[in-house]
């Protein structure tokens, strides 16, 4: 072999053993360790201030209504927090999908810089450019939050849906539970999202978030209120009467509403 075939095979060599470094490096399988530390996330829907409810069982909200929930996720993404010097410090990934029925599984995770933290912020929903993603593009596998697999992408003109809440709801002591029943309990179906829809939450913690990155770190919690569905800064919604909204004309201060109160509702918990 002459002396340049020998430098162009072995510089070829290096650069396959680089990009398949880099690779590796990226997978959150191989997240580079100098990016942060792992923190648990998890997400908790409460109702009338401390009965955690369960997908697909009845409870009553106040004396108000009764509900069923069978499908409640939204997204949060950007996450930031705040260390004791005033930065802001960013987490990744930079965008999830909270699902109820994923509840209490180690699907859920972020990475932070080890330190003291003060504080957090983020968005309900996505922000312009992310909500614009391809949903079926080869870079999203069907674990990403945003690929098809995960059936929250509306269409092209509406977008993502930052957030899914379906059920059943009835007047206060009124559920049926009978399936032959002529009459039954009413759908309740709100899908909210478009870009005006997301909204920017900031939350300061009680006691400061400690994160080691050889420690035992806490657990990231959303708390989701759902007596707040029903009156938030959106105003009051009326379960019975404003049940369904999609952003479509015909139903959008409603879908709009509800995501004013929807993002109301969140808080973060650290446990």
């Amino acid at each position: 072999m002459n002396k340049s075939k020998f430098v162009i095979l072995a510089t070829f060599g290096v650069l396959t053993l680089f990009i398949s470094q880099c690779v590796k490096d990226d997978s959150m399988d191989n997240f580079p360790v100098d990016l942060g530390a792992r923190l648990s996330m998890d997400m908790k829907a409460m109702v009338n201030g401390n009965q955690e409810i369960t997908r697909g069982e009845m409870f009553q909200v106040a004396n108000d209504y009764d509900f069923l929930v069978s499908d409640l996720k939204f997204y949060v993404s950007q996450m930031q927090f705040q260390n004791t010097e005033g930065e802001w410090v960013s987490a990744s990934p930079n965008v999830e999908l909270l699902d109820i029925r994923d509840l209490d599984s180690t699907d859920y995770h972020i990475f932070l810089a080890p330190g003291d933290y003060v504080a957090v912020r983020y968005l309900f929903g996505l922000d312009s450019v992310m909500n614009r993603t391809n949903p079926a593009s080869d870079t999203l596998d069907i674990s990403h939050p945003l690929s098809a697999y995960r059936s929250t992408h509306w269409n092209w003109n509406l977008l993502y849906r930052f957030a899914i809440v379906e059920g059943r709801v009835n007047t206060y002591g009124n559920f049926i539970t009978d399936p032959n029943s002529p009459v039954q309990n009413t759908l309740f179906s709100i899908h909210p999202g478009t870009d005006d829809m997301r909204v920017e939450k900031q939350q300061t913690f009680t006691n400061t978030l400690s994160i080691d990155r050889n420690g035992s770190n806490p657990t990231v919690v959303f708390i989701v209120d759902i007596n707040t569905w029903f009156d938030g800064s959106g105003g009051v919604l009326d379960a019975m009467t404003e049940n369904q909204g999609h952003a479509e004309p015909h139903d959008y201060h409603i879908t709009k509403k509800f995501g004013e109160n929807f993002a109301d509702a969140l808080s973060i918990e650290i446990q």
